[in-house]
């Protein structure tokens, strides 16, 4: 079984791959404002290393909150965008303390459903339409 996990809540993004219950490999890149120019870039070096296709996926785990609202949103977007198209599992972790990826994978496969909804977690109100001030 090979699963992904993605963590798009802070400025340095994660990928884990995990297969049968073993982190095979990892990513961390410095994504900060550039998460949706290089999710995906980075998903197919991470797939590449690892000889797999987006189809040998078996199922998703993503961090969906405290965090960035617009990390955040990338994340899950993508990952309801994959569970959509090729009907696998996913899982959303709100993260208590900063979570390694091993602990976000034990967390996460508890919670393994097709088709669920998964809802970011903010950690406080969502400020995105509040005047900045001066």
């Amino acid at each position: 079984m090979n699963t992904l996990t993605i963590d798009t809540s802070d400025k340095v993004a994660k990928f884990g791959l995990f297969c049968d219950d073993k982190l095979t490999d990892s990513l961390e890149w410095e994504a900060h404002r550039e998460l949706s120019k290089t999710f995906y870039v980075k998903l197919d070096e991470i797939l590449t290393r690892n000889k797999l296709n987006y189809g040998d996926l078996d199922s998703i785990i993503v961090v969906r909150g405290p965090g960035s609202f617009t990390g955040l949103r990338i994340g899950i977007v993508i990952v309801k965008a994959f569970a959509y198209a090729w009907k696998i599992e996913t899982a959303g972790v709100i993260q208590k303390e900063k979570m390694n990826l091993e602990e976000i994978y034990r967390e996460g496969k508890k919670h393994f459903k097709k088709g669920q909804i998964i809802e970011p977690f903010y950690g406080r109100e969502p400020t995105i339409t509040t005047k900045k001030k001066q």
